[in-house]
């Protein structure tokens, strides 16, 4: 089968000039890799299926030209995935400019706004026949085998007879090693090594990508979906996965690479084992992280740095002692002193605090 993957983002991607086109030929924009979509691509690669994405940061291909080649090409399933509240605006926009000028594509919502409100939004944007929860790789493969009968798919909201259905959840997957590493290759695009979230700042002119080492994170933060849309659990790939990954990625010639992984900082010993194969296989592929000021792990920062760990990112959120008990968020302002002190004493390149 042929399917379609579309990251769609809020216009607030930044595409450099022309001039500044890599070596390879490809548009350079700044913002974070649509990980989401490459992970799942590779996985419907492997399974025997062919896949096309498309990235909306990409200026060579608006809507239109999505929509055109869409209607050229009749895929038997086009999937949109968006993060949040301000992408979902322009995932109803483009659902419905396709299911204009083509009746008969199976449309398909994805990712953590569309998971946590899956029913409101199968309501609000009709033309759209499947909203799919959680963890997207299996639950797809499941998807493509069941299109027209779909009522045995878990974690699936569809349609029938005039009612919104909710298929029950599946499983959480712990086994993070057993899928590919994501399709980096395919989108014509090179992403310039900017922050997070699409913040417009240029950190290095670096051959940029994205890896998710672990999912989840535990602690009940009130402002954050992060512990809904993951049950509360932390599930992590093991250190050789993410070793073998980096290898990878270098051969590939990527220089930078942002994990993007909820809380990295939460088990010391596998830690110590990635710093230790990053240094034993001599990379010298550079890498950032996010995590908790109260990590247990900050022992390990002069090991990370010297693993050429160039940047941590803390979820600070407040100076305030008491916004931060009232968002639940279970640190100290000492905390948030003592993480970004310890992290530049280990050499740590950039230190950053994510402020609410």
């Amino acid at each position: 089968m042929l399917v379609y993957l579309i990251h769609v983002r809020d216009p607030q991607f930044y595409a450099l000039p022309a001039k500044t086109r890599a070596a390879n030929g490809n548009v350079r924009v700044m913002g974070f890799p649509p990980i989401g979509i490459m992970s799942l691509s590779s996985v419907i690669k492997q399974a025997g299926h062919e896949c096309v994405m498309f990235d909306q940061a990409n200026p060579d291909t608006p809507n239109q030209v999505i929509i055109d080649q869409i209607n050229r090409e009749q895929p038997a399933l086009v999937g949109l995935s968006f993060l949040s509240t301000t992408s979902y605006p322009y995932a109803k926009m483009l659902a419905r400019e396709i299911r204009a000028t083509n009746q008969n594509v199976k449309l398909a919502f994805g990712g953590v706004f569309a998971s946590l409100n899956a029913s409101l939004v199968k309501l609000q944007c009709p033309e759209v026949d499947f909203v799919c929860r959680g963890d997207g790789e299996q639950l797809l493969l499941d998807l493509l085998a069941n299109l027209e009968n779909p009522q045995d798919v878990a974690s699936l909201t569809w349609m029938k007879n005039g009612q919104v259905v909710q298929n029950p959840n599946r499983a959480m997957e712990r086994q993070l090693d057993q899928w590919p590493f994501p399709d980096r290759e395919s989108l014509q695009l090179d992403y310039v090594e900017s922050m997070p979230l699409d913040v417009p700042v240029v950190l290095s002119m670096r051959r940029f990508t994205t890896m998710q080492t672990s999912r989840g994170c535990p602690w009940p933060c009130i402002f954050c979906d992060i512990p809904i849309f993951n049950e509360g659990k932390w599930r992590a790939r093991s250190p050789q996965h993410v070793v073998a990954e980096l290898k990878y990625l270098e051969g590939l010639g990527y220089e930078s690479v942002g994990f993007v992984d909820d809380h990295f900082l939460l088990q010391p010993k596998r830690i110590e084992a990635i710093c230790n194969g990053i240094m034993e296989e001599k990379l010298s592929i550079r890498w950032g992280i996010e995590g908790r000021v109260d990590s247990v792990a900050q022992h390990l920062f002069p090991a990370m740095a010297k693993a050429n760990c160039g940047a941590m990112m803390f979820g600070i959120e407040s100076g305030s002692q008491k916004i931060l008990d009232r968002l639940k968020k279970e640190q100290t302002l000492d905390q948030v002193t003592t993480a970004v002190k310890n992290a530049k004493k280990a050499g740590v390149e950039i230190v950053h605090g994510f402020l609410r």
